[in-house]
């Protein structure tokens, strides 16, 4: 049978082996390839190859959470790695010997809760431009935030994945700043942002998971494990900010004390 995407409907089975699996989902196949950005048929594939366990059933229909996101980005990550699926496939074998998948798939449960972005938040046209108190957006402007992935449409909704973005945005844009920079400025802030996230990575992977691997991937260790990646998002967000107001700070003084001299 096949569903309303076409593709063949999976059967009723919510298990792997005898494990059942317990996690919060409501998302379909084609919510999690939209947040992935993966084909869905690439999703089934690694489903059927014991990469990724199945959706919870209701009905007719498979439904995907934040566990099954979160190990599609831990394959991502392990490819751009140089692992093979079949190794990556070993890996997730050889901890479900000693733990169950729900233990499993806590670790990375644990670090999409720890990393989740707020709520998106959804607005009609009209709504979206009271933000701006006046401020016209024209559409080239609406063109350029949906490639950057600031807004998206559903419809006549303008769906806005990141609220905080939108309302940092709309006040530098009652101060006055043309949309044009404040657009670039967050396109060179996804570049910044984009290194120092592979700078903390480089750290959890250099000193936690290089030596838990060199270790066998022990399962008694996972806890662990999955503790230190739940902290390490928090703590690398607030050294960032630490750091970035330190230098705001430093850099107005410099600011003020220039002009100060030109006066």
């Amino acid at each position: 049978m096949k569903n309303a995407s076409g593709e063949a409907d999976e059967g009723p089975e919510t298990e792997i082996g005898t494990e059942t699996v317990g996690v919060t989902a409501d998302l379909t196949i084609e919510d999690l390839a939209a947040q992935t950005g993966l084909p869905f048929t690439t999703i089934r594939m690694y489903q059927h190859k014991g990469l990724l366990p199945p959706p919870e059933r209701r009905g007719r229909v498979g439904y995907y959470g934040a566990p099954h996101r979160a190990r599609l980005e831990l394959i991502g990550h392990l490819q751009e790695r140089g692992y093979s699926l079949a190794a990556i496939k070993d890996l997730v074998d050889t901890w479900q010997e000693g733990r169950s998948l729900t233990q499993i798939l806590g670790l990375e449960a644990e670090a999409a809760q720890a990393l989740a972005l707020p709520a998106e938040l959804r607005l009609r046209p009209e709504e979206l431009a009271a933000r701006f108190d006046g401020v016209v957006l024209p559409a080239e402007a609406m063109q350029r935030a949906y490639q950057l992935g600031l807004v998206s449409f559903d419809g006549d909704v303008v769906v806005v994945p990141d609220p905080t973005f939108l309302e940092v945005g709309s006040a530098l844009a009652r101060l006055g700043v043309p949309l044009d920079d404040i657009l670039d400025e967050y396109e060179h802030l996804e570049d910044v942002a984009a290194d120092l996230a592979g700078r903390f990575t480089s750290v959890f992977e250099r000193n936690l998971w290089g030596p838990f691997v060199e270790r066998g991937m022990p399962p008694e260790e996972l806890p662990e494990l999955t503790g230190a990646l739940a902290t390490l998002g928090p703590l690398a967000e607030q050294i960032v900010v630490t750091a970035v107001r330190r230098a705001i700070t430093a850099q107005a003084k410099q600011f003020l004390a220039d002009r100060a001299k030109d006066l």
